[in-house]
């Protein structure tokens, strides 16, 4: 067993609290308990302390070889390369292409198209669950919202952090877009230097209480978030009616697997399963404190997001319908217990997302088990998800905002 340096941040329970019981029914279909040991305790303790070493240090070589001002000119021409691994550039810049720029050897690329093209077949359901079930339910988990609120995202607004995540995602959830040098791959790349500034950033800022939270944007959070993507989706996804096979499960696993790893996350945090994933995301609720006020803020901000969206007709009730659409469907995907943790109301409950179930249901299985149909269903519901971010980019420069990029995991 090793030791830590570190102290321990607040945020992560004492380990006796962190042994709870694990079902037997759920022992077995998960192969494992929640209750970590204590290597794997040390390790989550380990892990709200290391950021990205790699792009952490080219931050610091750059900020060192000009402080006032760093110059970033070379890393916006690698991403912009067609071969990033010949750019000439500093020693710094090619350790973060050699880094990056490779594919990993368990990288099944046939399993990785077939996740992309799941995803694709099941069209605005997967940026709804996003939406209203990873995203709302990631505001329960606090030391996430305080790198928003003190990099000023809260006052930003919601439409436009959605907008630049959906931006994201739409780019990496592409057929061969996350092969080395491919245009997902350099668009995380890109997120990830975002990341290091704004970890940079905030470990110098007074506000920030590293005993109490652990470094910015840790390991252990880049984790949970890839697992949101990933894991989180796929039970919002059943949730809403999509009928998902074991063999859509292992596809889309890993493709995450594979995007996790270019976006900085270290392999002993990587996943192959929806069962690993599932209890990893369980010790990982042992290092997050119970919401406060920040979540209630976040939440807020997100639910009314909505209430600002423009229409060319109707625009007060159909402002009003995608309102309460979706807190239904938050209500619905989180559950009552965690929904009422938001610090959220809402007035027709799950049921206006369950009126959607059985149709959504019923057209997915027809688009996939007709002949003929599924390469349609699979355009379709790319299409459908293209149409979903394009109109939050709408609603992005109707708020005069511009993009941001630190809140892509």
């Amino acid at each position: 067993m090793t030791t830590i340096d570190h102290p321990h941040p607040t945020r992560l329970r004492p380990f006796p609290l962190t042994q709870v019981h694990t079902p037997w029914p759920i022992q077995q279909l998960l192969g494992g308990q929640f209750a970590p040991s204590q290597q794997q305790y040390l390790d989550l303790h380990k892990g709200l302390f290391e950021g990205d070493p790699v792009m952490d240090q080219y931050i610091e070589a750059r900020i060192k070889a000009s402080p006032d001002q760093p110059d970033w000119r070379e890393f916006h021409q690698a991403l912009q390369s067609n071969n990033p691994l010949t750019c000439q550039g500093s020693d710094a810049l090619q350790t973060v292409l050699q880094s990056t720029c490779t594919n990993p050897d368990w990288a099944d690329w046939a399993l990785i198209e077939e996740g992309v093209q799941f995803i694709h077949s099941t069209g605005r359901a997967a940026t709804d669950v996003l939406r209203d079930m990873a995203l709302m339910g990631g505001y329960l988990m606090v030391a996430f919202n305080k790198t928003l609120i003190l990099t000023g995202e809260l006052e930003k607004g919601a439409a436009p952090r959605l907008a630049s995540t959906a931006q994201w995602w739409l780019k990496v959830v592409n057929p061969h877009a996350n092969h080395a040098g491919g245009p997902g791959a350099m668009s995380t790349l890109r997120v990830r230097w975002m990341h290091a500034l704004v970890r940079k950033q905030l470990q110098h800022n007074p506000q920030w209480n590293t005993t109490q939270w652990g470094l910015p944007i840790n390991q252990v959070d880049m984790a949970a978030t890839y697992l949101g993507f990933s894991t989180v989706m796929l039970l919002g996804l059943r949730k809403m009616g999509i009928v998902v096979t074991p063999r859509n499960s292992r596809a889309v696993m890993q493709l995450w697997k594979l995007i996790g790893w270019q976006m900085g996350v270290q392999e002993k945090w990587l996943v192959d399963t929806e069962a690993q994933a599932l209890i990893q995301l369980r010790r990982f609720l042992f290092t997050h404190s119970p919401p406060d006020e920040s979540t209630h803020r976040l939440a807020t901000a997100l639910a009314g997001e909505p209430l600002s969206r423009g229409y060319n007709n109707f625009q007060n009730l159909r402002r009003a319908y995608a309102h309460q659409k979706h807190l239904s469907s938050s209500w619905y995907l989180l559950g009552p217990r965690m929904f009422r943790k938001l610090g959220l109301r809402a007035p027709f409950g799950p049921f206006i997302a369950l009126l959607a179930v059985p149709a959504r249901a019923a057209l997915h299985m027809l688009g996939r088990c007709t002949p003929g149909l599924a390469t349609w269903h699979i355009r379709q519901g790319r299409k459908s998800q293209e149409i979903a971010v394009a109109e939050l980019q709408q609603r992005q420069v109707q708020q005069a905002v511009p993009p941001v990029s630190v809140n892509a995991s």
